[in-house]
């Protein structure tokens, strides 16, 4: 009996060791931007991959948005978790940083909201609603330095295979 349990220990022994993989996720989704007043001002499209490590506390979010008018532009967020329902947030430029706070059990939450600031001194106020992992939905207020607001961004997405994602990304990329 104590030879079987010293094998069974030694065989879970790498298992309890090993680290969780990252959690890959892909979305492909639809930006609406409107006024202040609400009046509708344009759309993107927006593809995104959002990596969850949990060994490393993090979670990136690498985004390409192509816009009405052609432009294509690609960001990379990082998410830095602490305390498991809060985090800090800078972009891979550097041009935007905050914090926020997330809902809902640990690495599954089902909303979040944080407030970020540009280097230019706007404002981002953003709310997440995750509560289903095969869609999202977000709303960004983006007021300008002088607090008044400029916009709203209504962004909804649905999952999308990894294969579709680098399809639309690499055909994106080459305009």
């Amino acid at each position: 009996m104590r030879n079987a349990l010293m094998v069974s220990i030694l065989l879970l022994l790498p298992a309890l060791g090993r680290a969780d993989a990252p959690e890959k996720f892909y979305y492909l989704g639809e930006v609406k931007l409107s006024s202040a007043a609400g009046h509708p001002i344009g759309s993107a499209v927006m593809l995104f991959e959002k990596t969850h490590d949990r060994d490393k506390a993090t979670i990136i979010e690498h985004a390409v948005i192509a816009f009405a008018h052609g432009k294509v532009d690609e960001q990379t967020m990082t998410m830095k978790v602490k305390d498991d329902n809060t985090f800090t947030l800078s972009d891979e430029a550097k041009t935007v940083e905050g914090s926020g706070k997330f809902f809902g059990p640990a690495w599954k939450w089902t909303y979040f909201k944080g407030t970020f600031k540009t280097d230019k001194g706007i404002v981002i106020e953003d709310e997440n609603f995750l509560a289903d992992p095969s869609v999202g939905s977000a709303r960004k207020k983006v007021s300008g330095p002088d607090g008044k607001v400029m916009m709203y961004m209504d962004i909804s997405a649905k999952a999308i295979t990894p294969k579709t994602f680098e399809i639309l990304r690499d055909n994106l990329m080459k305009k």
